[in-house]
């Protein structure tokens, strides 16, 4: 998908998203309603422009959904949803994923305390969280254990 979105910046810019066919109305009614809200996108590449690094893509603070990867969990492998273009990470930085007490990406230390709100932000009853559920996509930054703020799903995982 090739999605026109607000930067921190204050200014449109266009973006790229590669997600599941069947997930495609949602992301176009969730990034029109953030794009007439001007909720800020920091940049929004496919994972590929990080060399399919997931790590990479996050520390540098990219919207991103689809990656033929497995989930971030204990216990056995398994594909994430993000490998099946059914899951997209925000603002990773502002957005962190906090796994067992550490910070992910490292960058977003500065973001593990969700208060006071700051740009870009997930927050329950926020802009973000709104425009997904209103998809009926769910949040990761309800995960009690491991809360993946960034984190949005259409399946939950």
């Amino acid at each position: 998908m090739t999605l026109t979105y607000w930067g921190f910046d204050n200014a449109p810019h266009i973006g790229a998203l590669v997600v599941a066919a069947t997930a495609v109305p949602a992301m176009t009614k969730v990034f029109e309603t953030l794009f007439a809200e001007h909720f800020p996108i920091r940049t929004m590449l496919p994972v590929v422009y990080f060399g399919a690094s997931d790590e990479l893509s996050t520390a540098a603070d990219n919207t991103a959904a689809f990656n033929c990867r497995y989930a971030v969990a204990a216990g056995p492998p398994k594909w994430s949803a993000h490998a099946y273009g059914q899951a997209i990470d925000v603002n990773t930085v502002e957005n962190p994923y906090v796994l067992g007490g550490q910070v992910l990406p490292s960058q977003g230390a500065a973001y593990r305390v969700r208060s006071p709100y700051r740009s870009g932000m997930a927050v329950p009853d926020g802009q973000l969280v709104q425009a997904f559920a209103a998809e009926g996509w769910l949040w990761g930054g309800r995960w009690t254990a491991s809360p993946d703020y960034q984190h949005f799903s259409s399946t939950g995982g």
